[in-house]
């Protein structure tokens, strides 16, 4: 068997979506998208993975159209992308259609820092950040993250009321229609790293007594099952 005949290398279809190849480029977030707008390094980044075979890119974070989506977090994060408003939408156009130019596929992969984001900070500062339970998550655990960080992190908030929540899923729902307007392939959603979605699957983030909470994870997981069939609704099949 040569390495062409390998399954990694084989063609896969899923749905209306062929890649070349089994081979994912994971997101790798690129801090280089001033005020939201992804810049021209971005552009040939991304082409330069299409030109060299890889068969789907997922791209970087790129914070959703909502308020407290991005703002500085454990890294002390700037320039993060959106996929909001015309100068941003028309630069991940022109991205993508290198990308397809080149016989590559792409997604964005949606993203809301959640708890996660510094209060008071990125393109919002006005606005506190969105915590299931106004919660960061526990003290006294392994971290990554600097102590002055978890220890700025770790004061109580105002948990997000219904209407918070509601909006939040709005705002997914509004970034999955821009990317497949723009010519996107798909869509990832960030479900990890305590940011939303994730900080409502675990009890420790999430100690709601109503409709999006509860002592079982299906209970919990009620906030990601709204995600998707909102973003279902927008997008279709």
């Amino acid at each position: 068997m040569t390495n062409q005949d390998r399954p990694i290398f084989r063609p896969l279809t899923v749905r209306g979506v062929t890649l070349r190849n089994r081979i994912v480029m994971s997101p790798m977030t690129r801090m280089a998208s001033p005020d939201g707008v992804p810049s021209a390094p971005v552009d040939a980044y991304y082409r330069r993975r299409a030109e060299h075979g890889v068969g789907l890119i997922v791209t970087e974070g790129i914070g959703v159209d909502h308020p407290t989506a991005l703002g500085c977090g454990s890294l002390d994060e700037a320039n993060m992308p959106e996929l909001h408003g015309d100068a941003a939408m028309g630069r991940w156009r022109e991205i993508v259609a290198g990308v397809h130019a080149a016989g590559g596929v792409i997604f964005p992969q949606l993203w809301h820092q959640g708890p996660i984001r510094t209060d008071l900070t990125g393109p919002h500062p006005d606005r506190m950040s969105s915590r299931p339970s106004g919660i960061w998550g526990p003290a006294g655990g392994l971290a990554t993250v600097a102590p002055s960080y978890i220890e700025k992190m770790l004061v109580p908030t105002a948990p997000m009321t219904d209407e918070d929540i509601v909006d939040v899923i709005a705002g997914f729902a509004r970034s999955a229609a821009n990317a497949r307007a723009v010519g996107f392939d798909g869509i990832a959603i960030h479900g990890a790293h305590g940011y939303l979605p994730d900080a409502f699957f675990w009890h420790e983030t999430n100690r709601r007594g109503d409709r999006w909470g509860g002592a079982a994870l299906r209970d919990r997981a009620q906030f990601g099952v709204e995600l998707v069939k909102a973003i279902r609704a927008e997008v279709g099949d």
